[in-house]
């Protein structure tokens, strides 16, 4: 089906180069990204809310930006990763414009140029595709979870405290599966499972929800 979008693009009203402190960066845009994604079922009785939201702030070169339909595919899109291809392909002619827009208007002498962008996104579903589709995810974040180290009970007993998971904020127990990310941190098998679901159903990148490392 096709996604319906409403897309706003305008510099930041801050001052370009303290609003963020960027070391090591030239010649960068930051973008402060707001993207709201909503899959609205056909029926009209169906009232879940199936609408996803992403803020992220978005550090690219300039010339990157300023060319990014005939420049390094690549690295734009791996910018972006979080907002489907699909959508991305759609607001990137838009995204250079305003790129080009604002260089012309600040000129070179600005190390830093920041941008905010609101997208909003409706995506028209079918009963049936919902039910794919969530199933699909699913069965991705089983297969990441799967390959994440299982933890005994006996794993808590040698601790002053059995602690708990940091996504459902209960304490882990006897009948409860526990799995350890790359990052040291213990979460619930199933509750880790519906983070990275819903990773995957915001095609964001799959990172610990504690402290964001990529799992």
């Amino acid at each position: 089906m096709e996604t319906i979008f409403d897309l706003h693009i305008s510099p930041t009203r801050e001052s370009i180069e303290s609003s963020h402190n960027i070391q090591g960066f030239r010649k960068h845009f930051v973008i402060n990204f707001e993207f709201n994604h909503a899959y609205l079922p056909f029926q009209t009785n169906v009232t879940a809310d199936l609408t996803t939201t992403v803020r992220e702030a978005v550090t690219i070169p300039i010339e990157n930006l300023c060319n990014c339909m005939e420049g390094d595919y690549n690295n734009v899109y791996e910018k972006f990763s979080f907002i489907p291809i699909n959508i991305l392909d759609e607001i990137l002619p838009k995204m250079e414009e305003c790129a080009r827009q604002m260089v012309a208007h600040y000129g070179e002498e600005h190390d830093i140029i920041e941008m905010s962008i609101h997208l909003f996104a409706i995506t028209p579903i079918e009963e049936e595709e919902e039910d794919l589709r969530n199933q699909d995810d699913y069965d991705q974040a089983q297969q990441i979870v799967d390959l994440m180290e299982k933890l005994e009970m006996c794993y808590f007993s040698s601790s002053d405290s059995i602690g708990q998971c940091s996504i459902c904020l209960e304490e882990f127990c006897t009948t409860s599966e526990f799995v350890r990310t790359k990052c040291s941190h213990v979460f619930h098998k199933k509750c880790i499972g519906s983070w990275i679901q819903q990773c995957i159903n915001c095609s964001s990148t799959y990172t610990c929800p504690l402290c964001r490392q990529l799992l």
